[in-house]
């Protein structure tokens, strides 16, 4: 059987990652070990299972501060859960011990400290098998809300729950760390406006005359109209003018043969 560094290092060849791309781990029964090593370079893992390695102690347990679900089931754990601790993992929120070494409820003061945590399994414990273990241990950590899969009135948990809330936290960071949310207002508002520019020019069209260019095209018509009649008067004037000249000289004429006939 291999151990545990074999075991990283064959999971990481076959997807084709580094320790810090990879967001959950199994090591189910792939290997065996005493004691937790080569795991200090996965600070990003968010889901570590290390069910039936055989594990003794947690000693040296490596800081993983995004660490979310932890799976230490079937071992041979007998406490040392202060080395969780001492790991940082605040965001812990599930913690997996059944069938474990783990005897008393004062084993599981350490966790306490893990303000985050609302799952904890220890059934198959020897500590499980004493009388009111259940309301004690809730009575202890005041924010876990689920102990072996049930709730504090006795209600079982839906199986599929955890891993709802665990896909749903996926996804609001990986939205969140997108960064394109900015991106696409800004995309939108710029596509607004150019849709009311686009709109406002088929409106008024290239060659449309605004409201002072009417009021200047209307004064020049009003002195079109003035022209117009100053011409229309002249024009009937000249006539007069002429018909008057005519009349003169056929007077002009009359006196002239009365002269000669005299």
């Amino acid at each position: 059987m291999k151990d545990i560094q074999q075991a990283i290092k064959d999971i990481l060849n076959k997807e084709s990652k580094q320790p810090e791309e990879v967001l959950t781990l199994t090591l189910d029964s792939a290997c065996k070990s005493t004691h937790i090593t080569g795991l200090d370079a996965f600070v990003n893992l968010k889901s570590l299972s290390l069910a039936g390695l055989g594990l003794t102690t947690l000693d040296g347990f490596p800081k993983l501060p995004q660490l979310v679900r932890l799976n230490l089931s079937d071992n041979r754990i007998t406490g040392g859960l202060r080395h969780l601790v001492d790991a940082g993992l605040t965001n812990l929120r599930t913690l997996e011990l059944a069938n474990n070494r783990i005897a008393t409820v004062e084993e599981l003061a350490p966790l306490k400290e893990f303000k985050a945590l609302q799952c904890l399994d220890v059934d198959q414990c020897p500590l499980s098998k004493q009388s009111n273990y259940s309301s004690r241990i809730f009575a202890m950590l005041d924010e876990l809300k689920y102990l072996d899969s049930v709730d504090k009135e006795g209600r079982e948990r839906d199986g599929d729950e955890e891993e709802e809330d665990f896909e749903e936290e996926d996804a609001g960071e990986e939205e969140y760390d997108d960064g394109a949310g900015e991106e696409e207002f800004e995309d939108e508002e710029g596509g607004e406006f150019e849709e009311e520019d686009k709109e406002y020019a088929v409106l008024v069209g290239p060659d449309a005359v605004g409201e002072d260019e009417e009021g200047d095209y209307q004064e020049e018509g009003e002195g079109d109209d003035d022209e117009g009649e100053e011409e229309d008067e002249a024009a009937a004037v000249a006539p007069a003018s002429g018909g008057t000249k005519r009349k003169r000289e056929e007077e002009e004429e009359e006196e002239g043969d009365d002269e000669d006939e005299e």
